[in-house]
């Protein structure tokens, strides 16, 4: 049902895991903090053209826009999925591509981590610039998901690393070193660098909005959507996996 329902919506890039505990992820974003009686994670992606990625002019803006385009499509159709789930007697809960955001330490999190939890339902493995690879597409996908009760069966496993021994273009490629050798990401930097927001920014500089509002309000309700442009994504134009 769920494959049938994903696939009459354009979306075939589809996989599932068991809802456990991933020991790398704080247990505030697990499943289960969502989702008492959790069984499995239902992922799914949209791949992003590579005429977007590689556009001679304005790749950026197509980016941009095609990105926000595509997770409010995926965001639309993770909640009709849960409501399908729940006609058929099961609880679901969605998981949204991009936003909310919550900030744990000097780290950004979704609810709960997507990229992780594809990685779990085999859509793809983790890169060393921290996006995921898929085996079909690299790392140009948008990610989406739903929490659920129902126990559906785990995707296969995919077999080996999806960087080439010694390769590190992404790390190379950053132009804030938010990439180390062993592929640990500095989220804070990377996000601070790649997005631009002027509303956000004059807000967050204003004391009296600050005094007034927690910054995951302000982040969650003028970071969303139109509201902010991408100014890089040089680990994904670099990395071999999308050429």
């Amino acid at each position: 049902m769920v494959m049938d329902f994903l696939n009459e919506r354009g979306i075939r890039l589809i996989g599932m895991a068991e809802a456990t505990q991933i020991p790398s992820v704080p247990a505030d974003f697990s499943p289960h903090s969502l989702l008492r009686n959790a069984r499995t994670v239902i992922c799914y992606a949209v791949p992003i053209p590579k005429g977007v990625v590689y556009a001679e002019r304005n790749a950026l803006e197509l980016f941009w826009r095609y990105s926000n385009m595509v997770y409010r499509t995926l965001d639309g159709t993770t909640n009709q999925l849960c409501v399908t789930l729940e006609e058929s007697g099961h609880k679901a809960s969605p998981v949204y591509g991009c936003f909310p955001w919550k900030l744990a330490g000097r780290q950004f999190w979704g609810m709960i981590p997507l990229v992780h939890w594809a990685e779990q339902a085999r859509l793809g493995k983790l890169t060393k610039c921290g996006l995921l690879a898929n085996p079909q597409y690299g790392t140009r996908i948008l990610l989406g998901a739903v929490i659920t009760s129902a126990h559906l069966e785990a995707s296969a496993q995919l077999p080996g690393d999806p960087c080439a021994p010694g390769c590190q273009e992404c790390i190379d490629a950053c132009p804030v070193n938010a990439i180390s050798q062993t592929g640990k990401v500095d989220h804070h930097l990377c996000i601070r660098y790649s997005g631009v927001n002027p509303l956000l920014t004059h807000l967050l500089a204003d004391p009296h909005s600050k005094q007034k509002f927690s910054f995951e309000t302000i982040l969650n309700t003028v970071g969303v959507d139109d509201h902010g442009a991408y100014t890089c994504n040089n680990c994904m134009k670099v990395c071999p996996l999308n050429q």
